[in-house]
């Protein structure tokens, strides 16, 4: 079976048109709705597709009815979003919002990773300060190159279950810019899979100019 079958038939029983899929499709929207299942353990509402872990919802405005789906299926089958004050949204934007939603979920993933891992750290060595670490990073979402190097260590050594890439730095300042220049080789390594490419950029131009 297709995926448009598929979609007929979760879609059309639920809509005011119950004939033509894309006539029926005009009648839902993306409502701004979206959940984080933290694992990919949910079957799209819409086309069936396995192993959904971030569901969006859309509702039918004639029925009431709601169906939670995968980002895709909102781009595939062209269904509008609705913006704060119930406007429908062209394709464009509605693109750029779903886009916008799903990235909100990510970094959201990300930020209750990076807690999870203090939290456990804190856990296996009492010396670990966590609630500066925490403050600060629930305050600017990334750390500053000491920081990062202390933690990265710390997690390592202590065999604290982590993903370095979920560990951002920061070098907004002109003091965290001063220490990432001040860092050892070996510590620098430690940092590479917390690099964004501009970070990375600026840190080669610093290392040509020394």
């Amino acid at each position: 079976m297709s995926w448009a079958s598929r979609a007929a038939n979760n879609l059309l029983p639920l809509s005011r048109e119950r004939d033509s899929l894309v006539k029926a499709l005009h009648e839902w929207r993306y409502t701004g709705n979206f959940n984080d299942l933290e694992a990919p353990i949910e079957e799209c509402e819409l086309c069936d597709h396995p192993e959904i872990r971030y569901q969006f919802e859309i509702k039918n405005q004639l029925t009431g009815s709601s169906l939670l789906v995968g980002s895709e299926c909102i781009h595939r089958f062209n269904i509008a979003a609705t913006d704060e004050e119930g406007h429908t949204l062209d394709r464009e934007a509605t693109h750029q919002k779903v886009e916008r939603d799903r990235r909100h979920l990510i970094e959201e993933a990300r930020k209750r990773r990076v807690i999870r891992a203090l939290v456990a750290l804190a856990h296996l060595d009492t010396d670990f300060k966590i609630l500066s670490f925490v403050d600060y990073f629930q305050t600017r979402g990334a750390f500053t190159p000491k920081q990062l190097v202390l933690l990265l260590w710390r997690l390592s050594k202590l065999g604290v279950d982590h993903n370095p890439r979920d560990f951002k730095l920061t070098i907004k300042r002109k003091r965290e810019k001063a220490q990432l220049e001040l860092l050892e080789e070996w510590q620098l390594e430690k940092l590479q899979p917390c690099l964004s490419e501009s970070q990375k950029v600026y840190l080669k131009k610093h290392e040509d100019n020394s």
